[in-house]
């Protein structure tokens, strides 16, 4: 996730305030796969930190053209393992950004908004890509495993716009991604996109059902 900025000197103070209110909103990884990809990208931005020519928001805008346009690209040329590897760079990448932008100490909600929206677009082009190889048959799974994808993160970034936590789930974008990775792998589009479309809307449903059950009111 980029969370990158441009603070200046006089505003360092406020800066860092801001910094530590919005680390705290960073999601943490949570499966074995997740830190395990962390510890990795943090090492690399340890790296990469006094390279100013390298910047999160540079980082956020090569993984989503790898990840998103040419891994479509390449899946619907019939380049799967291709594809497979294109993938995990840009899952890498996508977590590097925010990593850098971390150690720098320039994280702003505006890197964590273009990171967001185009994780959007490359799912929709890696999607797209999958129902074209075959739209007679991809095409109502394909759409119904876009909507899901779709709702998983519009379902919390609205629940936690009105103040309200929202709530880990199964079909979080590093569980499709895995799926996405076994399916291109194994040749098997048609049963990739029936479980990308089960368990995403799934997922969406779980946390819809979270945020509207109401908060408990603090005891006066």
């Amino acid at each position: 996730m980029n969370t990158e900025s441009s603070t200046t000197d006089p505003d360092r103070m406020q800066g860092e305030g801001d910094r530590e209110s919005l680390e705290k909103t960073i999601a943490r990884p949570r499966s074995f796969i997740e830190k395990t990809i962390k510890n990795v990208t943090v090492k690399i931005a340890e790296t990469l930190v006094n390279l100013s020519w390298i910047t999160p928001n540079r980082i956020t805008v090569v993984s989503a053209a790898i990840g998103g346009p040419f891994a479509a690209w390449l899946i619907y040329s019939g380049y799967g393992s291709i594809a497979v590897a294109a993938i995990l760079l840009s899952g890498l990448l996508d977590d590097l950004d925010g990593d850098l932008a971390r150690v720098r100490g320039v994280s702003s909600p505006e890197g964590a908004i273009l990171d967001s929206v185009l994780d959007r677009y490359v799912d929709v082009f890696l999607i797209s890509a999958l129902i074209l190889l075959d739209p007679t048959r991809h095409l109502i799974p394909g759409l119904l495993a876009l909507l899901g994808t779709t709702m998983v993160p519009y379902i919390r970034a609205r629940t936690e716009a009105e103040g309200k936590n929202s709530i880990a789930t199964i079909g979080d974008r590093t569980t499709r991604f895995i799926l996405l990775i076994v399916g291109l792998l194994s040749g098997q589009i048609l049963p990739l996109l029936i479980i990308l479309a089960i368990i995403s809307n799934l997922a969406a449903f779980h946390r819809l059902f979270f945020a509207l059950k109401p908060e408990k009111s603090a005891s006066v």
